[in-house]
């Protein structure tokens, strides 16, 4: 019964901890890159669907993996990529990826390495 109120108060100590932080206390993650930037795509209505994928979760595993940050303007079909010059890029290459999917198989050459890319031959 102690156990349980040990964690309780642990989680709450740390929640406190973590509200208290000001976002110049942050460190380093949240700095910009120098060439940080905003590239914006014009999308079709089926490929929005597709890159959003159910409850938005393909555009956060593109995020996650081209750390960008992606943002779909659903009513204006546009979809907005933000980060260094590298996140963007990478962040473009797998949403055309993505897209070109929905239509059928997708070649993938040696020419998309940005330094992010295994090929296997099977």
């Amino acid at each position: 019964r102690s156990r349980g109120r040990d964690r309780s108060r642990e989680r709450s100590r740390s929640r406190e901890r973590s509200r208290s932080r000001s976002p110049d206390d942050a460190g380093p993650r949240n700095k910009k890159p120098d060439d940080y930037g905003v590239e914006t795509m014009k999308i079709t209505d089926d490929d929005a669907a597709f890159i959003l994928g159910k409850g938005g979760k393909t555009k956060e595993k593109i995020s996650r993996v081209a750390e960008a940050e992606i943002e779909l303007f659903e009513r204006d079909l546009i979809l907005e990529l933000r980060g260094s010059k590298l996140q963007r890029r990478r962040a473009k290459k797998y949403c055309e990826g993505v897209m070109a999917q929905r239509t059928g198989p997708v070649n993938v050459t040696e020419d998309y390495d940005d330094d992010d890319l295994t090929m296997l031959l099977v």
